[in-house]
């Protein structure tokens, strides 16, 4: 074998681990691209108002304040690979109309330092989720934690609203 063959062979050897380096590194990084969308639809219309990517791990919570007990709610949501939404958790600042009163299955109630009543472990399927955004309180949306996203702005007010994950 002659020294140019020698150098072909490295040449190619190399070609191959970079590609398959590269292929997983593109794998692995794969995995946080958003490939999902949190949509807002109007539920009259069933116009699409807004849409916001998602990772294939993300959660999100809309907050508001409740409109019997005047006090604030903020409801987490998470989805599945069927873009079925389940909500997980619910904190609480007064109890209420419309707000649990009772644990269900393996739910946990925890109070905060803040003086909230946290309910964990719901996990309620809940497709379409609907929201009716009054125009008493605004409702907030924020996707992993992040900044909060006034509804109102988006969606405007007395308006119903459906979240779906495509």
């Amino acid at each position: 074998m002659n020294i140019l063959s020698k150098i072909n062979k490295y040449i190619i050897n190399a070609i191959v681990l970079i590609t398959m380096a590269l292929l997983f590194l593109s794998n692995c990084s794969n995995r946080n691209i958003a490939s999902k969308k949190l949509i807002l639809y109007n539920y009259t219309s069933g116009e699409e108002i807004a849409s916001f990517p998602l990772n294939v791990d993300s959660h999100f919570y809309i907050k508001f304040n409740h409109s019997v007990n005047m006090s604030p709610v903020i409801d987490y949501y998470r989805f599945n690979e069927q873009n079925e939404i389940y909500v997980y958790k619910t904190i609480y600042y007064n109890y209420g109309a419309g707000v649990e009163t009772e644990l269900e299955n393996d739910e946990s109630l925890e109070f905060g330092s803040d003086g909230s009543m946290i309910i964990e472990n719901i996990n309620k399927k809940i497709n379409p989720l609907t929201y009716y955004l009054s125009n008493l309180y605004d409702h907030k949306l924020s996707i992993d934690d992040k900044e909060e996203i006034s509804l109102w702005d988006i969606c405007g007010k007395n308006i119903l609203i459906n979240i779906i994950i495509k």
